[in-house]
């Protein structure tokens, strides 16, 4: 049985997978949002190898997006008084703030499923990177289209294929697997200020997560999550947004954020004034103008009086990768009692890293399930000593 899932190796996942974007270190913030807007994945990759290194030999990259961009901008006081001259630094000043949790490292095509599962588990990485077929390299003409990205994800995906396989561990409680975090769960309450969450967004986003938002007695309502970030590509208003708003508030903005309403346009605009934040202000401002002059250009005389009062936005962008558009308050959940393979379709379905586990008769959160740990107790199925009758 196991023999099958032990036959592949990572250039059989990588089918159909797209090339990654790589871009050079000293490539302006501001420019590598751009070509997250452009493109269909919420992430772009930076150069992160030593400048003497080999590049076919040592080529590795830190996966940055939406979410640590937003984090690098409300993180900082500076940058929330200046949006726009923390937009026009490099991209490298992300790169050392997301840290070794955003390393991805270059595999071998040829490399085995079971090794690729113990690079990411040792190295506690989310994705590798992968060279492409010889013959899609061909159609391109920068090196950074010879790779693409395989995540964790990917690897449950693959997995979950066969999980007929894996009995009885996929039977089993996620509870009596020893795979509920407490610690990992982190939780902001609806009415906290948005900025609390931001170093909570931070930590999630290196565990694979996201964070929590709870009501009174802690029932989950929803979530900041890096995936649906990633739809959001206006970074200069979602930050606004979170320097304004309450935890709970931010969710409602990210949520209708193709069409804000005027009323929390205002309070956004109004909480900023207050707060002295009118560089953020005016950089929100700006594109808003720009949204609807761009729409005035192109609407008669006849229709302006129907013209949005929120910034016009493109339409949701749908991803070739793990992430997907979803809302804040369409989060995965389970129970403690729920068996391993429930986790896996809820994470899978949700296209996330994380599924939370909430009381079964109160909603209260009670912690986090993540990928990496669903990987490691499905590694273990696939030691020698489990699978040598079967070879």
């Amino acid at each position: 049985m196991a023999a099958s899932i032990l036959s592949h190796v990572v250039s059989d996942l990588c089918i159909g997978k797209p090339a990654v974007r790589v871009l050079p270190p000293s490539t302006p913030i501001a420019a590598a949002l751009a070509t997250l807007r452009a493109g269909a994945d919420p992430f772009v990759f930076v150069d992160a190898a030593p400048p003497d290194a080999k590049k076919a030999a040592a080529l590795s990259v830190v996966k940055v997006s939406v979410a640590e961009i937003l984090c690098y901008v409300c993180g900082d006081g500076g940058n929330l008084g200046d949006p726009a001259a923390a937009l026009r630094r490099p991209v490298s000043v992300l790169t050392a703030v997301v840290g070794d949790h955003g390393v991805t490292r270059r595999v071998d095509p040829q490399t085995s499923l079971l090794d690729a599962i113990d690079a990411l588990l040792a190295n506690n990485s989310h994705s590798l990177l992968v060279p492409l077929h010889a013959r899609a390299r061909k159609k391109h003409h920068h090196a950074s289209a010879g790779y693409c990205v395989l995540t964790q994800q990917d690897i449950v995906r693959h997995l979950f294929g066969s999980i007929s396989l894996f009995a009885p561990v996929a039977a089993l409680s996620v509870a009596s697997l020893g795979l509920v975090r407490r610690d990992d769960a982190h939780a902001v309450h609806v009415d906290d200020d948005a900025l609390d969450a931001i170093p909570l967004l931070q930590r999630s986003i290196g565990h694979g997560t996201a964070v929590a938002v709870v009501a009174d007695d802690d029932a989950l309502v929803g979530e900041i999550c890096p995936g649906v970030l990633g739809s959001c590509d206006d970074v200069e208003s979602v930050s606004a947004a979170f320097a304004a708003l309450s935890a709970g508030d931010a969710m409602t903005y990210i949520d209708c954020y193709f069409s804000p309403p005027e009323f929390l346009l205002r309070s956004i605009r109004a909480e900023l004034t207050d707060k002295g934040l009118h560089a953020m202000c005016d950089l929100m401002d700006a594109a808003y103008t720009t949204d609807v002059a761009a729409l005035s250009s192109s609407s008669t005389s006849s229709d302006e009086e129907c013209l949005p009062l929120a910034p016009a936005r493109r339409a949701r962008k749908m991803s070739s990768g793990s992430f997907r558009w979803r809302s804040t308050e369409d989060v995965a959940a389970c129970h403690a009692g729920s068996s391993l393979v429930a986790v896996m379709a809820q994470a899978l379905a949700h296209r996330v890293g994380h599924v939370w586990v909430v009381d079964e008769l109160t909603g209260a959160l009670v912690g986090v399930v993540s990928c990496a740990d669903v990987l490691a107790v499905l590694r273990d199925h696939l030691r020698p000593e489990c699978y040598a009758d079967d070879l």
